[in-house]
């Protein structure tokens, strides 16, 4: 877990890790590593920190939108469709043998993981509207057909095809077809 709060709370007060390490009693080395999330803060360490900068410690640790390291297309469109050019379909359910696809492969640092199996019936869509959240999204579409409705296009996602969404992307997931729609969802 990185904290970067405390790196952007510190620089907005125009302080140093010297100086924090002073009004802390830690070292400006070991605040930069918990800074950059090569070593965990205790609680103590943290209702130090917080109280040096003038903060709750709940709001260095509450969540915040995720950061991804972005190609050119994600960053021109807002999202990045994966297409399943193998032709493989991953079967989670597979007895006989199992393989795996690497769909993304994204340095991302965030607080907070959420993964679903999502079913949506027949003509139906997953929230009725367009929404947008403060997660990161990747929805990769185990069975059916799937429809992205995003802010000015609409994509269609086959079988082993994948989307990336930016935290904040307005979408609605629309199942067209007359047959149920399997996704897997991972929102970070």
């Amino acid at each position: 877990m990185e904290f970067r709060k405390i790196k952007s709370l510190r620089k907005e007060k125009k302080i140093t890790l010297t100086e924090l390490g002073e009004r802390t009693g830690y070292s400006a080395s070991f605040l930069s590593q918990i800074e950059r999330g090569t070593n965990r803060p205790s609680l103590e360490a943290l209702r130090k920190i917080a109280d040096s900068l003038d903060v709750t410690v709940a709001s260095l640790l509450a969540n915040e939108a995720p950061q991804v390291i972005q190609d050119e297309e994600t960053s021109a469109h807002g999202y990045k469709v994966i297409r399943n050019s193998s032709g493989k379909i991953y079967n989670p359910w597979q007895t006989n043998s199992t393989y795996y696809d690497t769909l993304f492969n994204l340095p991302v640092h965030t607080n907070n993981m959420v993964i679903s199996k999502i079913y949506i019936d027949a003509q139906s869509s997953s929230s009725g509207r367009k929404i947008a959240h403060n997660l990161c999204e990747i929805n990769y579409v185990i069975k059916g057909e799937a429809t992205i409705e995003l802010q000015d296009e609409v994509l269609i996602l086959h079988e082993g095809d994948a989307i990336f969404l930016e935290a904040f992307t307005q979408h609605n997931i629309i199942n067209a077809t007359e047959k149920e729609l399997m996704l897997f969802t991972l929102q970070f």
